[in-house]
């Protein structure tokens, strides 16, 4: 939450306008006999006038807003604002007492406990029960109801609480006096939907206490406690010295920088107005926090002990000692070539050139991607946040793995091809997709040995800094995840699209890529110079830069978005110099390298550099001029609509005349263009209906420019860097998405490279 803010707001302290008393239930009926609230009641008033909620009350008036602030949690929910209170009762805190008690954290259930002696201990208790039951769900977003959570069932709600946990929605059916549980903890059907003038409380049978386990931790207990399920992994990670960093949680210096003022938020984007009204910018908020996250993908020990052949030999992993599992699982991997054939086959598993350490590495990426993020779905061709069943393409991502830098591939198909399930995401799935030039790009065939691992979501480990998912591996040697010559070849031979935020794992980890919620903190966010604090690892960001991340999520309705590839962009000006660090291409070869534009008379032009030395880099081509689109050249800044004919050969498709059509990409390819691809679109809502002509291969506007064509090596490291090369500091740079293309698949005779 925006704490400076929050303090602010604190100075507007509501008044109770009356004391009657009315009822308000979950469901449409009136029920008497529920719980009564006073009209124009805040949050904190309505709570003091129940007894049931004393000790939540007593926490409320001594827990700070933040270490930063004298502000209480009780003058904050006094304030005005828009907040989901899981507010527990008396019971349900004393429960929580009784099972830090039963958990050895203290010897007796009870405020008085010797060990809250610790100021540290009692400080952390009573944040912890405040902060998890508390969302700031911001100024332009109602409170959390029950009848979102009926939409919301078995997924994070989106909006985090006040400690940056996203909680889970899960419904009750062993229980009628529950119909909803929050991270576990019922939800009253009485006491529920209690309408105040700043939010909603629901009242919660226990407190709201997601786990603040880090991935370490976890690994750690299963080691302590010889615990199967993922005991295999725990002995791998222990040999591999990844706890430490399977540990970090946040940069806590980044916090504490912001918080004293060091770290402002940006100036308003000088160009484009976001927010409501015409003449409404927001400024770009710098993130909250950085936290550290990793997202793993395992195989269960059930699997390790039937490719181990282990058979019925012992009742399961946990029978074995660390270094005997280490042992076999080496051997496993170097016996299967389950890893690039220069890997070091020795035995000091710490080192990135180790085969073992690069089959572990492989299973994680170092960002944490929530279940519905392992794709993004936004406006992939026929779908719609209005209308997220219609979408008819297969939707992907590409991350950049742990230890030794090697792509892994998240996929989904709009239907599961063999047994027409929706709505499952795979990791390395390489099939056959419909992609002539009028299929819709879903799965066509899944050829032998590309059918990928399928994720499992369900009963995914509730982690602070990582999600773990189970993968569906084969019972067979090369049923599980690996990385070697074999699956770079599978990566290589089709074209690779990475939209650009995911080179950088702090926008996932943070929650920032691709933030559904509606607001201006989550739609402009800015990103400050390196000079000033490198938060993106992977970007060198100049001095006179200003670097906004824009969500492209401005639509609550599904009534309109914009044009780029899962709706968000890199916005950059002022007198600019950016430099990205690339992900790496599988294979060595000749690839084509291109970059997503979407022209208007607000770019700009940039030069392009590019290589491995980043202090050495050469320049790559002439200027790309990103006001140049496919029939017009947008060349007047600031003038709506002004244009002059373009020179790059874009013609509208001719439908039903493919000849035609190819003939035209010959031309603009000849002129370092292509047209976008045909698997997303601009939706907007004509009169009720989503219209073809949308389809962003489509748009003269949007285009691919080739950056480049070179040699590129799976073992080098890239850069590639944008530098303005105009003097007014106001025009834009665009960066939506690159892609990767090797020439067997973009210059291939036989198959041409598709148009999605």
């Amino acid at each position: 939450m925006n704490i400076i803010s929050k303090i602010n707001r604190i100075l507007l302290l509501f008044a109770i306008v009356t004391s009657a008393l009315f009822t308000h239930s979950c469901t449409e009926e009136i029920d008497t006999s529920a719980r009564y609230t006073f009209t124009g009641n805040t949050i904190i008033s309505y709570l003091r006038t129940h007894s049931d909620y004393s000790e939540y009350c007593n926490l409320l008036d001594t827990v700070n807003i933040s270490d930063y602030s004298s502000s209480t949690l009780s003058q904050l929910l006094s304030a005005r604002g828009n907040y989901t209170c899981f507010a527990p009762t008396n019971e349900a805190i004393q429960n929580y007492l009784a099972h830090l008690k039963d958990s050895g954290v203290i010897t007796e259930a009870s405020w008085d406990a010797p060990e809250f002696q610790d100021i540290e201990l009692l400080e952390k208790t009573r944040k912890d029960i405040v902060y998890n039951s508390i969302i700031d769900n911001g100024d332009d977003r109602e409170a959390y109801q029950t009848t979102d959570f009926s939409i919301s069932l078995n997924i994070n709600l989106a909006q985090p609480n006040m400690k940056n946990r996203k909680l889970l929605i899960t419904k009750v059916t062993d229980d009628e006096a529950s119909d909803y549980a929050v991270s576990g903890c019922k939800i009253s059907n009485t006491n529920c939907d209690i309408y105040t003038i700043n939010g909603r409380i629901h009242q919660v049978a226990k407190v709201v206490s997601p786990s603040d386990a880090t991935a370490a931790d976890f690994f750690q207990q299963i080691l302590e406690d010889k615990k199967s399920g993922y005991y295999v992994y725990a002995c791998l990670m222990q040999a591999c010295n990844l706890l430490p960093e399977l540990s970090q949680i946040e940069d806590e210096e980044y916090y504490r920088l912001k918080m004293i003022g060091v770290l402002k938020d940006m100036d308003k984007h000088p160009t484009f107005p976001f927010g409501k009204g015409s003449n409404s910018n927001y400024p770009g908020y710098l993130p909250e926090h950085r936290y550290y996250g990793y997202t793993l993908f395992l195989e269960d020990d059930i699997w390790w002990k039937n490719v181990l052949g282990l058979g019925d030999a012992e009742s399961d992993m946990t029978a074995y000692e660390p270094a005997e599992i280490v042992s076999m699982v080496s051997k496993f991997v170097t016996d299967n070539d389950l890893h690039l054939k220069k890997a070091n086959e020795g035995n000091d598993y710490t080192k990135e050139d180790n085969a073992l350490n690069q089959f572990v590495t492989y299973h994680i990426i170092p960002a944490k991607i929530e279940p519905n993020k392992l794709v993004i779905h936004y406006n992939e061709l026929f779908y719609s946040i209005a209308n997220p069943g219609k979408g008819t393409t297969s939707v992907f991502d590409y991350y950049t793995t742990m230890g030794k830098r090697r792509l892994i591939k998240t996929f989904e198909p709009p239907i599961v091809r063999g047994d027409g399930r929706k709505g499952v995401v795979f990791v390395n799935r390489f099939p056959k997709l419909a992609n002539g030039r009028r299929d819709k790009y879903g799965e066509k065939e899944v050829p032998a040995g590309r059918e990928g691992l399928e994720i499992n979501t369900v009963d995914v480990p509730d982690l602070f800094n990582a999600y773990i998912y189970n993968i569906k591996a084969t019972p067979d040697p090369t049923g599980g995840l690996y990385f070697n010559e074999n699956t770079a070849q599978k990566m290589a031979s089709e074209r690779i699209r990475i939209d650009a935020a995911t080179f950088f794992k702090e926008l996932m980890s943070n929650d920032i890529r691709c933030n559904e919620n509606v607001i201006g903190r989550n739609q402009c966010v800015g990103i400050p110079t390196t000079e000033d604090y490198r938060y993106l690892e992977n970007c060198d960001i100049s001095r006179n830069t200003k670097f906004y991340y824009l969500t492209g999520r401005v639509s609550n309705d599904g009534s309109s978005c914009w044009k780029n590839y899962q709706g968000d962009e890199f916005n950059i000006v002022g007198n600019y110099e950016i430099t990205l660090k690339l992900p790496p291409v599988p294979k060595d070869g000749i690839y084509e390298l291109r970059m997503g534009v979407s022209a208007n008379s607000q770019r700009g032009m940039c030069q392009v550099y590019w290589g491995t030395d980043k202090n050495k880099l050469k320049a790559a081509g002439i200027p790309i001029d990103l006001r140049m689109g496919g029939k017009k050249w947008y060349n007047v800044f600031g003038v709506s609509g002004a244009s002059e004919t373009g020179t790059v050969g874009w013609e509208d498709d001719v439908p039903g005349d493919d000849l035609v059509n190819i003939e035209n990409d010959k031309i603009l390819r000849n002129n370092g263009y292509m047209k976008a691809p045909n698997s997303y679109w601009e939706w907007t809502t004509q009169q009720g209906a989503q219209q073809d002509k949308q389809v962003m291969r489509r748009k003269e506007d949007a285009l691919r420019r080739i950056v480049l064509r070179d040699e590129l090596k799976a073992d080098s490291t890239y850069y590639i860097q944008f530098k303005s090369v105009l003097s007014n500091t106001e025009t834009e740079f665009y960066l939506d998405y690159l892609e990767f293309c090797l020439k067997d698949v973009y210059d291939n005779p036989k198959v041409p490279e598709d148009i999605w």
